[in-house]
């Protein structure tokens, strides 16, 4: 590769070699001169190196391994050190990409996009994960689930995503409109004033959403398109699945994987003091405020609303957060009977905006028809996945081209 990459995908992979292997594969199997991949691998064996060694495409794979005592933090600082494209896209290691992921690029270089980002409309389950099935999902591995999209764009407006987010717990980043690093595409050059900046490319607990609220503090033009270009995987070790859907993780502060070997680290006085994802996400979107001097948009936080989501997402965390409101009203002269009255009322809203009105509206619209959900199994690597998902979209006839041409005008 004799010219600069337009884009990067950007892997940090730790003791996950045989899902982050068949993740490179995949992406080599899209054969474009228009990509490289960007890997810093802390696992403890050598077998992700002897298989990029043993490429004969050494220019498109840029690697670097560290088997060293190493945070996940500084781990994903490495990959995003190796990145030379104009724009970078950081996937996990059992996750893939839409190759219309380069077209998407390059229509965004074209319009001069700082970033953009898809639909999580793609998602892939490896074989053997071990979560539980829900009410409205049945969690069968080496699946391909496809839920609606329809290939609109959109410019977005990013000061009132923002606002719109810390009004509503800081958590979930997910659910709102803001840049993503995380399966979505940005313009290296806003990481690299970061971290001329701050002295990193991502700090924090989770690079995630430190990242996307960083980079909603420093970019301008943001296009959302429903659309998927990234296939979001999990797998058995996922923390997704870990901390997410098995919530078999401790909730003891100490035991925060994400902190293991990062030395000393000041947890946000907003969140309370225990393990679980929207503790880590908030707790990483304050240090991104913090870090930023973004006061304005920290006195806009709704603590309630993060209290309402943690209890939403596991109920059993009811405890944990009774004994931090308990001392909270202690510190700062809060009335304890106003804090429990509203954290009910978030719960209750969310649990009925979640269940009822997102749940079991879109199940009732798949079942009567009016939506399309397709689930594709015996699909036993992420490769097959994607090219599953390739033909999957040529069946549903979405064109995303048509909607990045209408939010042309807009730009």
């Amino acid at each position: 590769m004799k010219n600069q990459p337009l884009l990067s995908i950007v892997i940090a992979t730790r003791n996950r070699e045989a899902y982050c292997i068949e993740a490179i594969k995949s992406i080599l199997s899209i054969n474009s001169d228009n990509i490289e991949i960007a890997i810093a691998d802390n696992s403890d064996s050598n077998k992700i190196r002897i298989f990029v060694e043993n490429l004969n495409s050494s220019n498109t794979v840029r690697y670097i391994y560290d088997n060293s005592p190493t945070s996940s933090i500084a781990n994903f600082n490495r990959a995003m050190g190796l990145a030379t494209g104009t724009y970078v896209c950081m996937i996990g290691d059992d996750d893939g990409i839409n190759p219309d992921i380069i077209e998407v690029t390059e229509w965004a270089l074209k319009n001069d996009i700082d970033a953009l980002f898809g639909s999580m409309s793609a998602n892939y389950r490896w074989e053997g994960t071990g979560a539980p099935d829900t009410l409205f999902t049945k969690m069968t591995g080496s699946t391909l689930t496809i839920t609606p999209f329809n290939g609109n764009a959109e410019l977005v407006d990013i000061r009132k995503s923002l606002e719109r987010f810390m009004k509503n717990g800081c958590t979930n980043y997910a659910n709102y409109k803001l840049p993503r690093l995380y399966h979505g595409i940005v313009k290296r050059k806003f990481f690299e004033i970061l971290k001329a900046e701050t002295g990193e490319y991502l700090k924090g607990l989770s690079p995630d959403i430190y990242s996307s609220l960083t980079l909603a503090c420093k970019i301008e033009r943001l296009i959302f398109l429903d659309y998927p270009i990234t296939i979001p995987g999990v797998c058995g070790v996922s923390t997704s699945v870990i901390e997410g859907q098995k919530k078999s993780n401790s909730k003891k502060i100490e035991d925060i994987p994400h902190l293991k070997n990062r030395g000393d680290y000041t947890w946000s006085e907003y969140v309370p003091r225990f393990y679980c994802v929207q503790t880590i996400w908030a707790d990483s979107g304050f240090a991104a405020l913090k870090e930023l001097g973004r006061e304005d948009l920290i006195k806009k936080f709704n603590r309630h609303s993060l209290y309402g989501k943690i209890l939403n997402a596991d109920f059993s965390l009811r405890s944990y957060l009774y004994h931090h409101i308990v001392n909270d009203c202690e510190l700062n002269n809060r009335y304890f009977s106003v804090e429990i009255t509203s954290t009910f009322f978030h719960y209750i809203k969310f649990f009925i905006q979640r269940n009822l009105f997102f749940r079991a509206y879109n199940r009732l619209c798949i079942n009567l028809g009016l939506k399309r959900m397709d689930t594709l199994t015996s699909l036993p690597e992420i490769t097959r996945a994607m090219n599953a998902l390739t033909d999957n979209i040529k069946q549903r006839q979405v064109n995303y081209k048509l909607g990045l041409a209408k939010v042309e005008g807009e730009i």
